[in-house]
């Protein structure tokens, strides 16, 4: 173990590693990147991460630059993840604090899992409506702000988010909370106050940028790039000024956030589905319009022709995959009570046009349905190289476009001589494709990024977005940041220079994304596959 190490890990509770073997293990994520950690540290509470800025300081006082890095649970697609300095995993900060089942209120440490937590919230009839990968941290869901299944009904994380803590560049700690404009005043004068310095630069900066705020506010919808949100920092209206949308997409760039105060929802009735089966993108998209105004959880959208690959791997689908394998297939879901909900699936069967094909989910079938999962899986990992590669991923297309997106894919297709079956949920606007890409080989690494480029302008040619979806990491960073508005992308750096003035948190995530470094951090061989989507 290095000097360094050793002297880091006298200061902290938590565990520091550099063993080969070890930091292995964290120089992958779900993307198409590699970075060996110089080493990985584990603590186990906001002070354990306190220390570790502070160390991190007084090594930059030496001479000695270095960096800090955030993971939750290694599951990002854009590299984020991922760094050849100090990688702080939150594994071990995965405690439920407090649950205050009367308020619908839990307090957790940032570590913790989706799983974990609504397995314990279950118990006390409650739960975080979010579809996502239950290995997901919810300081990963935070800072990375990805759309989830759910979104559409219950509006995503940003919703559920009552305050977080999150340990700053200085070594203190911020808590966030609503002030107005007499407290806000108060807060930055207060020279006792280690949070009045970084309140008083957001608040200036906000004040003097009009220009750039007004640019932002011009775009269509979300765009996790940059921090388009703060222009929910202070709400227009209601004279409410909070730091707390500056984390959303942050990617770790602005601090590391330790623990988290969110709102919950009473659980639930059981989730009932219902599938229909298209020859056509038109019929199935015309239907989904209807059935849009019945107030589903969850409408997901499929081109069947991804699961008759699935069915080559042996994982017939069923249900009617068959006989629409060339067309879509949508996947309807509601959570209300089984009085509304069967009213409402009379309403989808009712509705359903002479040429489809349609299913209600009983507990007959119930397997069938459950093999729509399990036949996902297959296809994305039905190459012997692993996984298909994460770089269409979680992007935008408005609802008006979409049709027309669909109709010309095959025009992409042949441009980029890849077959790209689209997937997404038709209630968020949010899609994936998953071109087959070898990495092993120095034109498929080429490929990558050329692949990337051109789907971006195939995208923004239907109104849609990149990062509409998901902040843009490391890789989507490498396109976001040359087409970004010069005026807005300087905004955004010196709202991070504001946080983190010596750029100590995940440099080369989101604003200053370097061609040379993705190139040398390419993966040589593909993803090890198996994951849930």
């Amino acid at each position: 173990m290095s000097n360094i190490s050793k002297l880091l890990n006298q200061v902290i509770v938590g565990n520091v590693f550099d063993e080969p073997r070890i930091v292995e293990k964290y120089s992958t994520d779900r993307s198409i990147l590699k970075m060996t950690p110089e080493m990985v540290v584990l603590p186990e509470s906001t002070d354990d991460v306190r220390r570790i800025v502070r160390f991190t300081e007084q090594l930059r006082k030496r001479g000695i630059k270095t960096s800090l890095t955030v993971r939750g649970s290694g599951l990002d697609k854009t590299g984020a993840d991922l760094t050849d300095k100090i990688l702080i995993s939150m594994e071990r900060m995965n405690r439920i604090q407090e649950i205050d089942s009367r308020s619908k209120l839990v307090r957790v440490q940032a570590g913790i899992t989706l799983e974990k937590l609504n397995t314990a919230l279950s118990l006390h009839g409650l739960v975080l409506p979010i579809d996502a990968n239950p290995k997901e941290t919810i300081g990963s869901l935070i800072c990375n702000f990805a759309i989830d299944g759910y979104a559409g009904k219950y509006h995503g994380i940003s919703h559920y988010v009552d305050c977080l803590e999150a340990v700053m560049a200085d070594g203190n700690v911020l808590q966030t909370k609503n002030y107005n404009r007499r407290g806000l005043q108060r807060k930055i004068e207060d020279e006792d106050d280690p949070e009045s310095g970084i309140y008083g630069r957001i608040n200036d900066l906000i004040n003097e940028s009009e220009e750039p705020l007004e640019l932002i506010m011009q775009k269509p919808t979300l765009d996790a790039a940059g921090y388009q949100m703060v222009t929910q920092v202070e709400r227009e209206g209601s004279r409410v000024f909070e730091l707390t949308p500056l984390f959303y997409a942050s990617q770790g760039t602005l601090g590391i956030i330790t623990e988290v105060i969110l709102r919950l929802e009473s659980a639930p009735s059981k989730v009932t589905r219902f599938a229909a089966g298209f020859e056509t993108a038109v019929g199935a998209i015309k239907y989904i319009e209807k059935v849009d105004s019945l107030g589903p959880l969850a409408v997901e959208l499929y081109d069947a022709s991804i699961f008759e690959k699935a069915a080559e791997n042996g994982k017939e689908l069923g249900l009617f995959a068959k006989r629409y394998n060339k067309g879509y297939i949508a996947i309807i879901s509601f959570d209300d009570n089984r009085f509304v909900a069967n009213k409402k699936m009379k309403a989808c069967l009712d509705g359903i046009p002479d040429s489809a094909a349609a299913i209600l989910e009983t507990r007959e079938n119930a397997k069938d349905f459950s093999r729509i999962r399990t036949a996902m899986r297959s296809y994305l990992n039905d190459d012997i190289r692993g996984e298909r590669l994460y770089l269409a991923d979680d992007f935008f297309v408005p609802k008006t476009r979409l049709l027309e997106f669909i109709k010309h894919l095959p025009e992409l297709e042949e441009a980029t001589k890849k077959e790209l079956p689209l997937y997404g949920d038709y209630l968020t606007s949010n899609y994936s494709l998953r071109p087959d890409l070898d990495m092993r080989t120095i034109g498929g690494r080429g490929n990558a990024l050329k692949f990337l480029k051109k789907f971006t302008d195939f995208l923004e040619s239907y109104d849609g977005i990149l990062t509409g979806g998901s902040p843009e990491g490391r890789i989507k960073a490498l396109v976001v940041n040359e087409e970004e508005n010069p005026t807005v992308h300087e905004f955004y750096k010196k709202i991070r220079t504001a946080f983190d003035p010596d750029g100590i948190f995940s440099p080369g995530v989101k604003l200053d994304s370097d061609v040379k470094k993705f190139v040398k951090h390419l993966r040589t061989e593909s993803l090890e596959g198996i994951t849930e989507e």
